[in-house]
């Protein structure tokens, strides 16, 4: 079982959470090896929730990052909504820049809840 990412369901619909929360570098590369796999095994459009709060944010975090994203739409995985908690003002516009369609909460309450009505919309 992964150590950072797991499954929940939040009002009946299946997210997957990438607990970030104040991981150094070199944890935040693992979390993020992880989400990559999971998004690979999984194949399908899945929506993302990722607490980032207090995460160290570096070049090699941020290539890991943009790395994920290229991996799964290499094999054709369309991107499911996707939510982070945690970011600062600098971080959230760095995240910007590589984020494909990525929102941005307060909350992981206020994140999971644009996730369900993210869901709801595509049908």
């Amino acid at each position: 079982m992964a150590k950072y990412v797991q499954w929940i369901t939040h009002k009946g619909k299946r997210i997957l959470f990438l607990n970030a929360k104040g991981l150094r570098e070199a944890e935040y590369m693992v979390a993020q090896e992880e989400l990559k796999q999971a998004l690979l095994k999984e194949r399908k459009s899945t929506m993302v929730l990722v607490d980032a709060t207090g995460t160290e944010m570096t070049t090699k975090t941020t290539n890991k990052a943009k790395e994920v994203a290229a991996a799964t739409a290499a094999e054709g995985i369309p991107d499911g909504p996707s939510v982070v908690v945690g970011l600062t003002g600098l971080q959230r516009a760095v995240a910007q820049l590589f984020g494909r369609g990525v929102h941005f909460a307060s909350s992981l309450d206020e994140g999971k809840e644009w996730l369900v009505k993210q869901d709801e919309k595509r049908g």
